[in-house]
């Protein structure tokens, strides 16, 4: 008897890279908000609307574009929603308003609606039921690698496309917040018992200008030229000043070793190390000097979209029974026949709201992003406003949870296959996936008390561990319910998921704004109580199709 063929596993492996360059399209956008927000001038509540533009759109695009894939095949549609989200994630780095930039965006969102949902399908199809749970979590996975490296990649990139003559001098439409800058100054002046030594170092400089002007009012003319001209002084760098200002761009910090060790910096070096002290002391207050820079990244991001569409169209078909490759052995391993696909009927929607399991799915998932996206969007200025992280020590602090959760994913699609085969569908589904987000809950709700950004970056590493242990169960259970219609079925939880995460950024940018940053993670961490208590009660073991509506959880037929 002929070995089975494993054209399978290529196939999940194309879904896979699907997911890598999903998520650095997505994620590298967030990456890129500090310099996005300050050249366009954009308040956290501006920005918001542009971050929940996309997941309104990716939300909606849900339903409709997982019943396309399941009517006329994954093929065509998956590679055809990748060209479009790519086409439209470039369009971005084009944007020059806030109405540009969340035009963009919503276009962009429902491009990627239909890309796991479709995913889904393709498991379904392609992947036999005892291994569906395994196989969901390396499509998912392919997500958080790719959502794992663009911090890195893009703090790379973003020093890459750095103009070779860019200025390091701020002119004065680059002073941020002159009145926030001005009033740390003087504050620290008038601290007379533990004045900041930076600040000290700084003010001598605005001091002398002011001076010189005869200038009453600290504005941003007489910032700008403070600031230029220690930026120009080869020797405003003094290590007793600025030895407690803690984190530091990598680029500075070489600079300064190399000062430490007695070398002498070249006027550009030294220009540059000055402008990047300005910053780490005034990190919310001065345009950035990588706000040149942030588009060409969005535009080569959005470039790799073309190889994982030729790679889809190559390797994908609709049915193992369409692959030219796949033997007899494989197609009966996956279907236990040589049939060839049947595409699904008319939408069943009426089938899908009268299932409870549906329904608590969709909850948990809408509860889930909402504490999820503070990792993926406010974090980044979070280590930056609350402990002035510099940016290469926050490309790494952002990483984190993601890598971490590779684990997450790996161990728990293994852990449902094995739970369900030991102890059914029912709790071998529902026991991961509830248990993981108790424990999300608890990280979230211990972070208060923690006093230490790595502290806290570590606490979003077990919570994103969490969140990633429990995909592979929320595919897996959409895969045993949903029949032929496994792209409708995740399209709908997942659409509730993403209208979680479109309140997720307004929502916690205002929490932020009129309380603090501790009050957003004690509101994360209810929102994980409550997808935790939700996804308890799904029940895998109750498939929609086939079966009178009634007999999934007939308590809402009735």
């Amino acid at each position: 008897m002929d070995r089975p063929t494993r054209v399978r596993f290529w196939v999940i492996a194309s879904c896979m890279l699907m997911g890598i360059i999903l998520y650095v399209d997505r994620y590298g956008f967030g990456i890129a908000q500090p310099y996005i927000r300050q050249e366009l001038n954009l308040s956290k509540t501006d920005f918001s609307y542009a971050l929940s533009a996309f997941f309104w759109f990716y939300a909606i695009g849900q339903m409709p574009a997982g019943w396309l894939s399941d009517r006329f095949g994954p093929r065509l549609l998956l590679t055809s929603y990748i060209l479009v989200w790519s086409f439209f994630a470039a369009t971005v780095g084009f944007a020059g308003s806030l109405v540009s930039l969340c035009l963009a965006r919503a276009a962009f969102g429902l491009g990627q609606a239909g890309a796991f949902p479709t995913a889904s399908a393709i498991v379904g199809r392609w992947i036999p039921q005892a291994q569906r749970g395994k196989a969901s979590s390396f499509v998912a996975l392919g997500g958080r690698i790719g959502g794992a490296i663009v911090p890195i990649v893009s703090a790379i990139l973003l020093v890459v496309f750095l103009p070779s003559d860019q200025s390091y001098e701020i002119e004065p439409r680059q002073i941020l917040q002159p009145k926030e800058i001005a009033k740390t100054i003087a504050e620290n002046r008038g601290d007379k018992d533990d004045p900041k030594p930076y600040l000290t170092r700084i003010d001598e400089y605005v001091e002398r200008v002011s001076v010189r002007e005869d200038a009453a009012v600290i504005t941003k003319r007489i910032l700008s030229v403070a600031f230029n001209e220690l930026i120009n002084d080869p020797a405003f760098y003094r290590r007793e000043a600025f030895e407690e200002l803690g984190s530091m761009d990598r680029f500075a910090t070489e600079q300064i070793e190399r000062i430490r060790s007695g070398q002498s910096l070249a006027a550009r070096d030294s220009q540059r190390l000055n402008r990047h002290l300005m910053e780490a002391v005034f990190p919310v207050g001065i345009e950035g000097i990588y706000v040149a820079s942030w588009r060409p990244v969005i535009f080569l991001f959005a470039g790799l979209g073309l190889v994982g569409a030729l790679m889809t169209w190559l390797i994908l078909r609709n049915h193992p029974s369409e692959h030219p490759r796949v033997n007899e052995a494989e197609l009966r391993y996956i279907t236990g026949t040589n049939g060839a696909s049947r595409p699904a009927g008319n939408l069943p929607l009426q089938a899908i709201l009268r299932c409870r399991s549906v329904w608590l799915s969709a909850l948990s998932q809408f509860c889930v992003n909402i504490g999820w996206l503070f990792i993926v969007t406010w974090f980044i200025e979070y280590l930056m406003e609350e402990h002035h992280v510099a940016m290469a020590e926050r490309s790494e602090m952002i990483a984190l949870p993601l890598m971490v959760g590779f684990v997450g994913m790996l161990v728990g699609g293994v852990a449902t296959d094995r739970l369900s085969k030991r102890i059914g569908l029912r709790f071998g589904r529902s026991i991961p996936w509830a248990g993981a987000m108790l424990v999300a809950a608890v990280c979230f709700l211990v972070c208060p008390v923690l006093n230490d950004a790595w502290a806290i970056t570590w606490a979003m590493a077990i919570v994103a561990l969490s969140v990633d242990f429990s995909v592979p169960s929320m595919w897996a259970f959409t895969q045993d319910v949903g029949g032929d219609y496994v792209g409708v079925v995740l399209g709908f939880g997942n659409m509730f998921g993403n209208f979680g995460a479109a309140v997720s950024p307004i929502l916690l940018a205002e929490v932020q704004q009129s309380y603090s940053w501790n009050v957003m993670f004690i509101i994360c961490g209810g929102f994980f109580i409550v997808a935790s208590i939700s996804a308890f009660f799904v029940d895998a073991s109750k498939p929609i199709r086939g079966l009178p509506a009634t007999d999934c959880n007939a308590d809402l037929a009735a």
